[in-house]
């Protein structure tokens, strides 16, 4: 390693790109331990504080981890990486198409044209102040790039495309947007999709509110998970449509059996953290399933609500990439990674259901306003996003971390504790036949909330009565293992 005293690049930031380069390409394998602090410091001629900064860099962004008394080690670096498609050649040739939409939308933009003509596990309200609040849904305060955010919204404002401003919006988003989101999805995920079959929504629950008015509730089943998110479930029966509860945490067999048995026109789930188990759905399962659409004339809506955070097992290709036949539904949020106050997601429809969209809603606009979307474009373009995900994969992972770690060390065998490495909470099953609104009140009277799961079976004699849902998405990291540590004596004293 060299450091150029000529160069306009700090020192610290000098080693952490030496550093996050070799650990991307491999040079510094998974676990292995870097140089210590004092070492290299002699080695390169620069204070200790400088290789500090950078190693702290390094655990920020993800890249490594600190551990008290062994200094700090590689972290495997795939898993804050977005899934490379399955086929790189079957990439290329759409990379290419989606560059050209992308030039396109940005001369769109620049000559002042006005285009065309929710998640899973919402956050619940904590309700009276508590200590530890293990919510899920929600991000943890300070997460939002809010000064990055106001410089883009200050930029757009006080350029040409503020005339977007005074025209109505394209009736399914912003091109510049939805070429931005094709890009990455055919990119990073291995999605087959252009600009035009991508429609940008305001959250989950208004996805599927609009997605069912291309379906006829007197006569079609919407088959869902079961568990499953009730919030989903409850804009499906308001729209008077007959739910299909299908097992899944029970075999996959069992599942599809009950997807077959339903007769169902259109299928939820949510294959990469399916929600609230936080089972992923095998590969095997996923062909079966989109085999079984194609031959019933139905369709699949595939809710990747929190594929961008797993921390164990690399994912499985997403439904819709895998799908050859046209019947699978793609629904996407930045309400987890980006704020669940923006409202913002996006469906990527096949192209008969685009065309069918077009007509249902011919005289309508996107509920999205317009600035919002223009600046999650650029902020997207810019490269600030990758920073940010990745940053917010690395905190997520150190929670995810800490969690299951200070369950294992307070209560050990007192609990079963499901997970399976991904998503932004876990279930915790306490045993013995307590309800869980005595474990919750218990919990709450400790300063601790947790939250309830027995709103998300269909089939409420299987909910598992001592189970509740514990999150890690906005609690802060030092917070985690005191939390645990006085829900452990709530429970078991």
């Amino acid at each position: 390693m060299h450091l150029d005293e000529t160069s306009s690049t700090p020192f610290y930031q000098q080693i952490f790109d030496e550093f996050r380069a070799g650990i991307e390409s491999g040079a510094y394998p998974a676990h292995s331990k870097l140089p210590s602090i004092r070492g290299l410091a002699n080695d390169l001629g620069c204070s200790r504080n400088t290789i500090e900064a950078a190693y702290r860099l390094l655990v920020q962004e993800g890249f490594a981890k600190s551990r008290p008394g062994s200094g700090y080690t590689v972290q495997d670096a795939s898993f804050l990486q977005a899934t490379p498609p399955s086929s790189h050649a079957q990439a290329g040739g759409l990379l290419q198409e989606h560059l050209d939409s992308r030039e396109a939308a940005s001369a769109a933009a620049a000559a002042g044209g006005a285009g065309a003509a929710g998640g899973a596990g919402a956050a619940r309200g904590a309700g009276a102040a508590v200590r530890f609040d293990f919510t899920y849904g929600n991000l943890q305060k300070g997460t939002f790039p809010a000064a990055s955010w106001r410089t883009i919204t200050d930029d757009i404002l006080l350029s040409v495309e503020r005339e977007h401003a005074d025209v109505y919006p394209d009736p399914l988003g912003e091109l510049e947007l939805r070429a931005e989101v094709s890009w990455r999805l055919c990119a990073l995920r291995g999605i087959k999709c252009t600009p035009e079959q991508i429609i940008i929504q305001g959250g989950t629950q208004s996805s599927v509110q609009n997605l069912l008015t291309l379906f006829n509730g007197a006569t079609d089943v919407v088959a869902m998970d079961d568990p499953g998110y009730d919030g989903v479930r409850a804009v499906i029966e308001r729209n008077h449509f007959t739910v299909a509860p299908c097992r899944v945490m029970e075999t996959p067999d069992a599942f599809l059996s009950d997807v077959d048995a339903s007769g169902a026109r259109l299928v939820y789930v949510t294959p990469s953290s399916q929600f609230p188990t936080c089972t992923h759905m095998p590969f095997t399962t996923r062909k079966r399933l989109i085999d079984w659409a194609a031959e019933h004339d139905a369709y699949i809506l595939e809710d990747d609500y929190c594929r961008d955070f797993r921390y164990k097992d690399r994912p499985v290709p997403p439904l819709q990439s895998i799908d050859t036949r046209q019947r699978v539904i793609y629904m996407g949020t930045f309400s987890k990674s980006l704020s669940p106050a923006l409202r913002m997601n996006y469906l990527v429809l096949p192209p008969e259901l685009i065309e069918r969209w077009r007509e249902v809603f011919s005289g309508a606009y996107s509920a999205v306003p317009w600035l919002s979307q223009a600046v999650l474009a650029r902020f997207l373009s810019s490269g600030l996003w990758d920073r940010h995900l990745r940053r917010l994969q690395a905190r997520n992972r150190r929670k995810y971390e800490l969690l299951v770690d200070a369950l294992r060390e307070h209560m050990g065998d007192k609990v079963e504790v499901m997970e399976n490495g991904t998503g932004m909470h876990l279930l915790v099953n306490v045993p013995g036949g307590r309800p869980q609104s005595e474990l919750i009140a218990a919990a709450r009277r400790a300063g601790v909330q947790v939250y309830g799961t027995e709103q998300y079976w269909i089939r409420k004699e299987n909910a598992l009565p001592g189970c509740v849902l514990v999150g890690f998405s906005a609690i802060e990291e030092k917070d985690i293992e005191p939390g645990v540590r006085a829900l452990a004596r709530a429970w078991f004293g």
